[in-house]
């Protein structure tokens, strides 16, 4: 699936922000927050066409698992035939505020890293909060939420949630992103 699918589904889904795939320069900018030598539990929301799922794969540990949250019925179908070729993948047709549940419904451990690119500027200041507490109650007391935004208006939200934020500016991407890592603690 390349920019043609994205752009379609931007059009066709207000929860899409994306026109183009996310660069593999910020794929890996974003997963060096990752420990992939160790066994984690990873979960990802809105993963479009699976450019940070397909990463992910090939990097984690053998006893990894990697659920996959997607509510675009497009990409969903995608994702279901990557989740046929890897047995760690798990493909969840849901919404993230809905993670909790998903994570008991799937019977995962907590969580060791939350990532999402879903655009948080397009979900009002409540939802936006409840999914920003949902996603720090889905976590391991170690976990992390790494986020990737087009705009710089995730630091203050994050921050009254995470005790420790870091923030950088990833110009090699179309559009240019913000990379968040915010830990439990």
């Amino acid at each position: 699936m390349g920019t043609l699918s994205y752009i379609k589904n931007f059009i066709k889904d207000r929860d899409v922000a994306a026109i183009t795939p996310s660069s593999s320069y910020l794929v890996k900018r974003v997963c060096r927050w990752i420990d992939f030598d160790t066994p984690c539990t990873i979960v990802e929301y809105g993963p479009g066409d699976g450019v940070f799922s397909r990463y992910i794969a090939r990097n984690m540990h053998p006893d990894s698992s990697l659920v996959l949250i997607e509510s675009n019925d497009g990409f969903v179908e995608d994702l279901e035939s990557f989740q046929a070729q890897n047995t760690q993948v798990t493909v969840v047709h849901d919404r993230a505020e809905n993670v909790e549940s998903i994570i008991e419904g799937h019977d995962l451990d907590p969580v060791d890293y939350i990532i999402s690119g879903i655009p948080f500027s397009f979900l009002d200041d409540p939802i936006k909060t409840e999914l920003i507490q949902s996603t720090f109650d889905a976590l391991h007391d170690d976990g992390k939420f790494l986020v990737y935004q087009n705009y710089n208006h995730m630091e203050q939200p994050l921050r009254d949630q995470f005790p420790r934020v870091e923030k950088e500016y990833v110009l090699f991407n179309i559009p240019p992103m913000f990379a968040y890592e915010a830990r439990k603690r």
